[in-house]
């Protein structure tokens, strides 16, 4: 029938995905940046245009340069390469002077860099629709691609300026063009093969998981036994296995030179990762650490192997991948035994089998569960209808779909077993293949109920157009807030309670935050405690910078502030400071080792240091003390507020009480008695308590209901006086479970740490 045609062929199809493209963009028009999409967008932009690969090696060489090629041709000046952030490698900091301190349009490049990766998700969906449409015919391929373009997780991550689209692309083209070559070797089937596989290794460092999938496909074809086709020059069979074997050993290395090839493309064919024109010293490297510090480092929760060291370092020795390359991977090895996790209100460094398993059961919509249903029910009407045996027809069915199930299973597996459980993205490439499967729910034959005239519709096929009506009203319902979705298991409302981090809250909500302080002009003082890589100020949020989690923090945002000047200007660069700066005493000044300057040192007033009523903005990722960065004993506490935490943060009120004064001389006096050394420790023992304090209020907000929500992942609490002083002054609002030294190490007490840095 015509209207089928129209319904279910290329042109409906290219519509289709034409809508996807223009409804990621709309959805992410007023999102700020995503915290990991500043470093990739920055680091693809210093590939283009310096050929140099010191920034971000760890995540994808090909989505970063897709991301910032579009902004190649703007008006987007970038830092000066003669400074020691280039020099260090801090692409942290070169990424925020980038997109937030030099003037430039940050939502244009948003929308360029977005606009371009998007199109990885329109590749993507339409790879989906047709693979489905191949296995399960036109309505199969049509209700597949609908499933992809309506799913809350593809709407939240296709767009975004990071890996993770490119890698799910990737994953599903490598093993579907390789199973396309194992039914019939040729050289045009070898290529694209090759190039799916190669750019997979350049666009995510989980890569490597194609090779076990690989070779459950080579496994499958060699004992099925049929026939190979071979087609190159002249057509001929090879029957036997043993020839077959040959021949697929063949094809794995010519796999691995094409593979290879792309490595060392995407690099500049250049093995060292610094320009010689743009490079500074290695020494003066601070992201690049010395290799056996990276591969060597131990930590009580994750020993590296040797074996995995002594293959990164004979790489190394012999050039045999780029060196970004080879280092990205190790970096992103030796990192992935831990990293802090949250769920359902528990903390771990080693994460949990069920994470992902759990993320996938409360953010998949349920209507898509009734889809898999269906399809499954469908594919087994089909067997009963044929004289047969099930068994025998279900080995033919897994046959045919083998590439999507050995993708789907490897990844799963290796999912449930890794540590690094911080996000529900990072099974995106799960959902493609079942995407696929789930065309078979449109395949209803007219023989499974014979009662049925062929011109009628199957009752299965009315409750799958429910289902797919169902499911798009619920995604327009949920516009444009993707990445804080939950299927109604879990409440989106206490979904901060469940999950965090790039599942929940990754620091999209900067215009949100202003539109909510601006609507509703809250009086009193407003405080913004914010989880991401934008800039508050930049836009334009009238709110105190608290105990943000910021790539690159605002001085405003810090209890003390350290400035050099010279010694006959001292004066009056102090006076302009504090003309800047209101919210700062000058308490003193240090000498330094030149005879010509002076350090000044610059506190906040006690009506800055002193935590006062008023409307706390707080993102969730933040109020749930997810633990970032490395376990050093002067970072923040993470997870419960517990018995340690509260001597620790009694010994650093002691340290900080005269500060919190509004006696000035009183605090001037104790700078004037300490000693420079004394004085630095004294400082940082300020920002430490500023920290425990702000701990111990997220202890008593986590028992305490928000009074509002901004895009449920940002929680808006109002608190008086009363409030304040009961949670930072009463008694402990909770006493957990010490997280820190179970996987830590015992945290010496304040008086025994030894801090860094010096006068």
């Amino acid at each position: 029938m015509k209207w089928r045609l129209w319904l279910t062929g290329p042109l409906a199809a290219a519509v289709v995905l034409a809508a996807f493209w223009a409804g990621l963009l709309a959805s992410l028009r007023e999102k700020s940046l995503a915290y990991d999409e500043i470093v990739h967008a920055t680091a693809g932009y210093t590939y283009w245009k310096f050929n140099d690969y010191r920034l971000n090696p760890e995540n994808g060489n090909l989505p970063q340069r897709l991301a910032a090629l579009p902004l190649l041709t703007g008006r987007f000046p970038f830092p000066s390469l003669n400074s020691e952030p280039w020099r260090a490698s801090d692409e942290w900091v070169i990424a925020d002077q980038w997109f937030n301190r030099v003037g430039n349009d940050v939502p244009g490049m948003l929308w360029r860099g977005r606009a371009a990766c998007a199109l990885l998700a329109v590749g993507l969906g339409a790879l989906v629709w047709g693979c489905a449409r191949r296995q399960f015919g036109p309505e199969g391929g049509m209700l597949a691609l609908l499933l992809f373009v309506l799913n809350p997780t593809i709407l939240a991550n296709g767009g975004l300026m990071l890996s993770d689209t490119a890698a799910s692309l990737f994953f599903l083209a490598s093993s579907v063009c390789l199973w396309a070559l194992l039914k019939k070797l040729t050289p045009v089937r070898l290529l694209a093969s090759g190039l799916a596989m190669g750019c997979l290794f350049v666009s995510k460092a989980s890569a490597p998981l194609i090779l076990p999938i690989a070779l459950v496909l080579l496994a499958a074809r060699l004992i099925e036994g049929s026939p190979l086709p071979l087609d190159f020059g002249a057509a001929r069979t090879i029957g036997r296995r043993g020839g077959q074997a040959i021949a697929l050993i063949a094809v794995a290395i010519a796999h691995a030179v094409i593979v290879l090839a792309v490595i060392w493309a995407f690099y500049g064919f250049r093995y060292s990762n610094f320009a010689p024109a743009v490079s500074g010293p290695p020494g003066a490297d601070k992201h690049y650490l010395p290799w056996q510090e990276v591969l060597e480092q131990k930590t009580p929760t994750s020993p590296p192997t040797a074996l995995a060291a002594r293959a990164f370092s004979f790489a190394r020795h012999h050039q045999l991948l780029p060196e970004a390359f080879i280092y990205g991977t190790a970096y992103a090895w030796r990192f992935s035994g831990e990293r802090g996790s949250f769920l359902n209100g528990s903390y771990s460094l080693k994460g949990w089998p069920e994470f992902f398993p759990y993320t996938f059961l409360v953010k998949t919509p349920l209507p898509l569960f009734g889809v898999m249903a269906l399809a499954a029910a469908a594919t087994l009407a089909r067997w009963r209808r044929r004289p047969e045996a099930i068994a025998r027809q279900f080995l033919r069915g897994a046959y045919a779909t083998l590439p999507l199930w050995a993708l789907f299973a490897v990844y799963w597996t290796a999912a449930i077993f890794s540590h690094v459980d911080i996000g529900h993205r990072h099974i995106l490439p799960t959902y493609s293949p079942l995407f696929i499967l789930c065309g078979a729910a449109a395949c209803w034959p007219a023989s499974a109920a014979p009662e049925i005239s062929r011109r009628q519709l199957h009752p299965a096929t009315l409750v799958l157009a429910a289902l797919v009506v169902v499911l798009g009203i619920e995604t327009a319902w949920r516009y444009p807030n993707y990445v804080t979705y939950f299927n109604g298991i879990v409440s989106p409302a206490d979904g901060y309670k469940h999950l965090v981090d790039s599942s929940f809250d990754w620091g999209q909500e900067l215009p949100a935050i202003k539109d909510y302080i601006d609507r509703n002009k809250p009086s009193g003082h407003v405080y913004l405690s914010y989880f991401g890589s934008g800039s508050p100020i930049a836009y334009g949020i009238p709110a105190e910078l608290t105990n943000c989690i910021l790539p690159v923090l605002d001085s405003s945002a810090l209890p003390f502030y350290v400035q050099t000047y010279g010694r006959w200007n001292f004066r009056s660069e102090v006076l302009h400071f504090l003309a800047l700066h209101p919210e700062y005493d000058a308490l003193g000044a240090v000498r330094t080792q030149s005879p010509d300057e002076l350090r000044a040192i610059f506190v906040r007033k006690p009506t800055g240091l002193n935590l006062r009523s008023g409307t706390y903005i707080i993102s969730s990722t933040i109020l749930e003390a997810v633990k970032f960065g490395s376990a050093r004993p002067w970072d923040a506490p993470w997870g419960p507020w517990n018995s340690r935490d509260e001597r620790v943060y009694q010994e650093l009120y002691q340290a900080a009480k005269p500060f919190l004064s509004e006696d000035t001389s009183l605090r001037a006096a104790t700078v004037a008695n300490a000693s420079p050394a004394q004085l630095w420790v004294l400082l940082l023992r300020i920002m430490q308590y500023d920290q425990f304090r702000f701990a111990r209020l997220k202890a008593y907000l986590r028992h305490r209901q928000p009074d509002d929500n901004i895009h449920y992942g940002i929680l808006v609490y109002r608190l008086t006086d009363e409030e304040i002083d009961r949670a930072v002054n009463g008694p402990p609002p909770e006493l957990g479970h010490d997280v820190s030294v179970e996987l830590e190490g015992p945290v010496l007490s304040p008086s025994r740490q030894s801090m860094p840095g010096h006068f």
